[in-house]
């Protein structure tokens, strides 16, 4: 065996507990702060692999990453696929350890870094604001189906008291860009791009700590918004966008629609799209998207980025 060859741990996470795959065998742990220390205890100095399970595995390696051990975060459905074209077509939590493993093996993934303890409350006020939001919409939507005087008083209520409680996420987002100085200074030159607020700098912040060190093209496709072809010999397929971080999307889409209403440029590109080479509308809404994620991504790599789109 070569000495040098890289080992992996592949860590399956759900919501209670973290399977690891630890020579040849599948070890569960809590996933809880002591059986992080506890895995790191039992699998030694390894290389981890954790699944992206929507925050549940951000504990367990973040605390790995503190202690010094190497650890990174997949896409899961880059997993699910490996493992299929591998002809594993059953799914339980040893065989995802397994799978995991062998998918890091075969792809080498990059390991991550920890981020700052301001990286790490902008992306936890970011996401309870987004998910206050969801609440407020779909009270707002049962507000208008309610019929009872007494219903409505309920829903009206609980409306005020989540208004009240994104107002106060919107001060405590605001101050922690604020309290730390590079953040800031990003905040303000993404700011600076017409259709792009503070609701977006803090969403590109918390999402895309990456911006500003990457490419336009590796910026786009971190938010899902590369064209991909689909050529086979002489056909041309129509080129689509896929995968991707979706909180990103939501919110540049949200940001575009603004843009082609208030942003001479932006209007004009997406109005050339649409009259002059016929685009649909969907279609040219996301060139815009990515065109505003390219400016925003230049903006904050170029401190003398002059030109305010």
């Amino acid at each position: 065996m070569n000495c040098d060859q890289k080992v992996y741990c592949g860590v399956d996470v759900s919501k209670h507990y973290l399977d690891a795959f630890i020579d040849g065998r599948t070890v569960r742990f809590d996933n809880t702060a002591l059986g992080a220390r506890a895995l790191a205890k039992r699998a030694g100095n390894v290389h981890y692999v954790f699944e992206s399970t929507g925050g549940y595995e951000r504990m367990a390696a973040w605390q790995l990453l503190a202690a010094g051990c190497v650890a990174s975060i997949v896409n899961p459905g880059r997993v699910r696929e490996y493992a299929k074209s591998m002809g594993q077509l059953a799914k339980t939590d040893h065989i995802d350890a397994r799978v995991i493993t062998e998918y890091a093996g075969a792809a080498s993934p990059r390991p991550a870094e920890l981020p700052s303890d301001e990286q790490r409350r902008l992306v936890v006020l970011v996401e309870r604001r987004q998910q206050l939001i969801d609440m407020q919409t779909a009270e707002s939507n049962r507000l208008d189906t309610a019929g009872e005087d007494e219903l409505r008083k309920m829903i009206q209520q609980h409306l005020r008291w989540l208004g009240k409680q994104i107002d106060k996420l919107d001060e405590d987002i605001a101050q922690t860009i604020r309290d730390h100085g590079e953040m800031g200074e990003k905040a303000a030159r993404i700011e600076s791009i017409k259709g792009l607020g503070k609701v977006c700098a803090a969403t590109l912040l918390a999402y895309l700590p990456e911006i500003g060190t990457l490419s336009r093209q590796e910026i786009a496709a971190l938010a899902g918004l590369a064209p991909y072809n689909r050529d086979s010999g002489t056909f041309r397929g129509r080129r689509h966008v896929c995968g991707g971080r979706k909180r990103l999307r939501a919110c540049l889409y949200m940001a575009a629609v603004c843009a082609i209403q208030h942003n001479p440029q932006m209007k004009a590109f997406y109005t050339r799209l649409v009259v002059d080479n016929h685009r649909p509308k969907k279609v040219a809404l996301t060139a815009v998207m990515r065109k505003l994620l390219i400016a925003a991504n230049s903006a904050v790599k170029n401190p003398d980025f002059g030109v305010v789109v």
